[in-house]
């Protein structure tokens, strides 16, 4: 099982959408290109559980079965269905706040592998998982971190999130002493509206962040704002929308690029 964290220490880049859009178009495959359908499984990570409201699954009343992991670094029955073929998630809420309070506590256990013992459980039983992180390095993030293989980074182009980038960098390189296998797949321009402005900034990006930059870039659109209102993706909103057709080419590039290596990590 390959494990993915989506990424940004600031907030608004589209980190949830890049996140649940990546699981469902890996989960559905493409017929078109003969791509069948990834075993996925979501992990939301983010104590607002905006993951966990698109599929339906937030319950503010209790804890979430991401907090109940993070506690235990068990997984076994904190996997909930989704309507989704081939997707499976894991849900979370601000319960987040006293699981990592509690584990903090803990000094008789190691703190920062509680995740990859528990999807150590079921790595058989999937293809890919994907992390949803909060805009923050707590304690639940430095555990993805310490189970991914591979780390995406939405951004957007202004001076606020290339800054937060070199920062994140930074920290990344510093988590990977804890887990040496974690790399930077690359970086993702979300919201891109073209000028000169715009253009420059990823010219800068390209050649001088030091970090890989995939080609797809995912347009500004109306209607990927409108889809996060009913609790959607942009591809089940509308899938002829700009951002819609951006993300299935950057669900492609991806495959294209590093998914054959999943196989490789499932070893």
């Amino acid at each position: 099982m390959k494990i993915i964290s989506v990424i940004n220490l600031k907030g608004g880049v589209a980190k949830t959408t890049t996140a649940v859009s990546l699981a469902e178009l890996l989960a559905e495959g493409d017929r078109r290109r003969k791509r069948k359908g990834s075993r996925v499984l979501l992990f939301d990570n983010d104590k607002q559980g905006n993951t966990s409201r698109m599929f339906g699954v937030y319950n503010g009343e209790r804890e979430a079965e991401a907090c109940r992991i993070i506690k235990t670094g068990r997984i076994t029955g904190n996997i909930r269905d989704t309507k989704e073929e081939n997707l499976d998630i894991v849900p979370c809420n601000y319960f987040m706040e006293l699981a990592e309070l509690e584990i903090k506590a803990d000094k008789e256990h190691a703190q920062h592998d509680r995740y990859k013992s528990a999807l150590h459980e079921v790595s058989g039983q999937y293809d890919y998982c994907i992390i949803d992180n909060p805009p923050d390095l707590g304690m639940n993030v430095i555990n993805a971190m310490v189970a991914t293989h591979e780390i995406i980074i939405p951004v957007r182009l202004d001076a606020y999130s290339l800054d937060g980038l070199e920062e994140l960098v930074e920290q990344i390189n510093q988590i990977r002493a804890l887990n040496p296998k974690a790399r930077i797949g690359g970086v993702l321009i979300t919201d891109f509206e073209k000028s000169d402005t715009s253009e420059a900034a990823e010219r800068w990006l390209r050649t001088k962040s030091g970090c890989h930059v995939f080609q797809c870039k995912i347009r500004h659109s109306k209607k990927a704002k409108d889809a996060t209102f009913y609790r959607q993706t942009p591809t089940h909103y509308s899938v002829r929308s700009g951002a819609a057709q951006d993300y299935k080419a950057f669900t492609e590039e991806y495959v294209q690029k590093f998914g054959h290596l999943a196989a490789e990590e499932r070893r």
